[in-house]
């Protein structure tokens, strides 16, 4: 879909625009939300090429990193959950858990193995 542009028109050279106190008060507030929006900061990062790669980069491996330090904390959690369900020994859950727990395991020693094989 084709954006249509839009026509500028250029004011008339003689016709003067009143100013008034409103709206120089309107442009000073404008001016304050521009600036503590740091407008003019992202438009000077926009147009470094190099500074907006490195800060995506930079960014993929912040949150690559924390996905894998929060996953392995959560799987950790979780396998101390299980080990303190099996060693309470509840009748019917403990073996679920003990068998769970034992085809986690002999996955994680096969995947080990056949990394050691490469």
């Amino acid at each position: 879909m084709k954006k249509e542009k839009e026509e500028v028109v250029a004011p008339k050279k003689k016709e003067r625009v009143k100013v008034t106190k409103e709206k120089i008060s309107q442009l000073e507030k404008l001016a304050d939300r521009l600036e503590r929006m740091r407008v003019g900061d992202y438009v000077n990062n926009m147009n470094r090429t190099g500074r907006v790669i490195w800060l995506g980069f930079v960014g993929g491996v912040a949150r690559g990193f924390g996905l894998t330090v929060g996953a392995t904390l959560v799987i950790a959690i979780v396998f101390k959950i299980i080990s303190m369900l099996i060693s309470w020994n509840v009748p019917y859950l403990s073996d679920m858990m003990q068998e769970a727990k034992q085809m986690l395991e002999a996955r994680y020693e096969n995947a080990h193995l056949v990394q050691k094989e490469k």
